[in-house]
């Protein structure tokens, strides 16, 4: 008798569990909609349309975010050559493209100068230190982006003049064939150059955000 009592029992818990599935499965799908609807939200909220590029922002991890056009990063490198005549602000590069090798004489303001520079960026600002905070700001990093989403990245410590302190250069004018000193065009107003990289890949046209950033912590833990 007692067995034949847990028959009905077992049948019903059975039951139960069957009915609730579906309310599981529905459960789940309606979070991952949630997911997908904030994602496609955020992507649609910062999407790259392309196209040819009239300012760019300079910000994160730095003392003065501000927004330059051409006219602006045109005083600002007349301002930075008054203050240091010396100053690099011309730059003769040869690098691969895909259509073949380039040579080119570039004009603008070197990177340094626009993150660190008073009249610029300000400086610095602390970021992300990890564990141990001794040179930080070499765990900074430049990511420069362009209006359709390409992007390439530059170490602090690639242009810190107790570095490497190459002279990377947010270039705005050229010299056309002509020797004539032109504005940019098809290139955007604002262009990334990087002398020494063999390849193009990181003379990023079309420049639309400047932002420096920290590598994140180390994901693995001490031994």
């Amino acid at each position: 008798m007692r067995f034949s009592r847990k028959i009905p029992i077992v049948s019903l818990i059975l039951s139960t569990l069957v009915l609730w599935q579906p309310t599981l499965a529905d459960s789940n799908s309606s979070l991952t909609r949630v997911r997908e609807q904030k994602i496609a939200s955020i992507w649609n909220k910062n999407k790259c349309p392309g196209g040819i590029s009239q300012s760019f922002r300079l910000d994160g991890e730095l003392n003065n975010p501000t927004t330059y056009h051409l006219y602006k990063l045109k005083n600002l490198r007349n301002t930075l050559k008054n203050q240091n005549p010396g100053l690099v602000t011309e730059i003769t590069v040869s690098f691969q493209t895909g259509s073949g090798p380039r040579t080119e004489t570039y004009y603008g303001v070197p990177l340094w100068e626009l993150i660190n520079n008073p009249k610029a960026g300000g400086g610095l600002k602390p970021g992300n230190s990890g564990v141990n905070p001794k040179n930080s700001f070499l765990r900074q990093y430049i990511l420069v982006e362009a209006t359709d989403c390409y992007g390439a990245v530059v170490a602090i410590g690639e242009i810190q003049p107790n570095f490497e302190g190459k002279t990377v250069l947010v270039a705005f004018a050229k010299k056309s064939s002509d020797g004539k000193v032109v504005y940019l065009a098809d290139e955007g107003f604002a262009r990334l150059v990087v002398p020494g990289d063999k390849a193009g890949g990181r003379y990023v046209s079309n420049v639309r955000n400047i932002i420096v950033l920290s590598a994140p912590p180390s994901p693995l833990k001490p031994k």
